[in-house]
């Protein structure tokens, strides 16, 4: 599953959103954005325990994206759908005052994910903790990852 970068890319919604609510507050702006994803937890069965430091050199990582206005149009609840494989639907969403939690359900190849979202969003700054359970690939499994972007200027 690919980590999730607030806002990168919109998405052409498909499938029903549930309990979706939305404020203007907590929509990104157009611009450059840092980001920085961090590995919090990894439960997954047979896994060796020396495995969880590998496996936070894949996923843990710094990146920089440009958002043009019309993926921002949005908000975050397209680009958190978007950034994730597999079709992907929301059980909920809400982005209101600043907090955000959803539950994105997404059919993968090794069957269906489930990915809660909670966190905060500013027109220029998020910090989301994403709790993750599904087949990981050998199994059922869990994880959970930090997302922490700020903007740092115009494209």
């Amino acid at each position: 599953m690919k980590a999730w970068s607030a806002g990168a890319t919109a998405l052409l919604g498909t499938g029903a959103v549930i309990a979706q609510t939305v404020d203007e507050a907590t929509e990104p702006q157009p611009g450059r954005y840092d980001s920085q994803i961090t590995l919090i937890s990894m439960n997954i069965p047979g896994m060796p325990a020396n495995m969880m430091g590998m496996m936070k050199g894949v996923f843990e990582r710094k990146t920089t994206i440009c958002l043009t206005p019309e993926e921002v149009e949005e908000g975050y609840k397209d680009a958190l759908r978007k950034a994730q494989d597999g079709e992907c639907r929301y059980k909920r969403f809400s982005a209101v005052g600043g907090a955000i939690d959803a539950e994105l359900v997404c059919d993968t190849e090794n069957g269906e994910m489930t990915m809660v979202m909670q966190g905060t969003g500013t027109k220029t700054s998020s910090d989301v903790t994403m709790k993750m359970n599904g087949d990981m690939g050998t199994g059922p499994g869990s994880m959970s990852m930090r997302v922490q972007q700020s903007r740092v200027g115009d494209c």
